[in-house]
């Protein structure tokens, strides 16, 4: 999935597909401390957080890290990447996925994937403002019915890129996306301080699922 459209040059992204959600081989094979992360979850859960560190390591090993050690969660669920390098990971029904660059080239990335089908119904009208709402509607009307999950998917993204740059929650109305037909996003950000007026965004739609990623260099 490694993709200029999606990320920059520096970085690198390592993902798999997987229709085993219980598959606990990669979680076996993590250190022990990553381990300990989760060792009181159920094995969906264990399957999930040991294929996304595996492909954070991966991803990692490609930028010529051989010994990560482990990576860790911080506050909220933040992946503690090894001093240097900065990333995000994503997971969910059938796709593990992260991406990891050198702090040389990028600031803080955001990394989000969700299946390409609508919201269920209600949950759109809670993470969206009536412009964003306005937007997906539009959307559909173009065909692509997905459109409420690409927008809760970016969101997701620009939330994951903020925290590690501010060690501050970002509420879905702190945030106001304008998904663009090229492929790219604006994330406007509405809580202050901010350490930028706006995120860029790239997002896709490949193999029954839209991605959304964003990054500060």
């Amino acid at each position: 999935m490694q993709d200029i459209s999606l990320f920059p040059p520096e970085a690198r992204c390592v993902f798999f597909l997987t229709d085993d959600a219980g598959d606990l081989t990669r979680y076996d094979d993590l250190h022990p401390a990553e381990r300990q992360e989760v060792k009181a979850a159920v094995d969906v859960r264990k399957g999930e957080f040991g294929d996304a560190r595996w492909c954070a390591h991966e991803a990692l090993r490609e930028l010529g890290v051989e010994s990560a050690g482990a990576i860790l969660r911080g506050e909220r669920g933040m992946p503690l990447w090894p001093e240097g390098y900065t990333g995000s990971l994503t997971h969910t029904d059938g796709l593990r996925a992260a991406v990891a660059a050198s702090t040389r080239h990028v600031h803080s990335m955001g990394l989000d994937a969700e299946p390409a089908e609508a919201l269920p119904d209600g949950v759109l009208r809670s993470i969206a403002s009536d412009t964003e709402i306005a937007m997906v509607e539009r959307m559909r009307a173009n065909g692509q019915p997905w459109a409420d999950r690409l927008l809760f998917c970016a969101k997701e993204a620009t939330y994951k890129c903020w925290f590690p740059m501010t060690r501050r929650w970002l509420d879905f109305d702190e945030a106001e996306i304008e998904l663009r037909a090229d492929g790219t996003f604006i994330s406007q950000l509405l809580a202050r301080p901010a350490p930028v007026p706006l995120f860029e965004g790239r997002w896709v739609v490949r193999g029954g699922y839209v991605i959304a990623s964003t990054y500060v260099r």
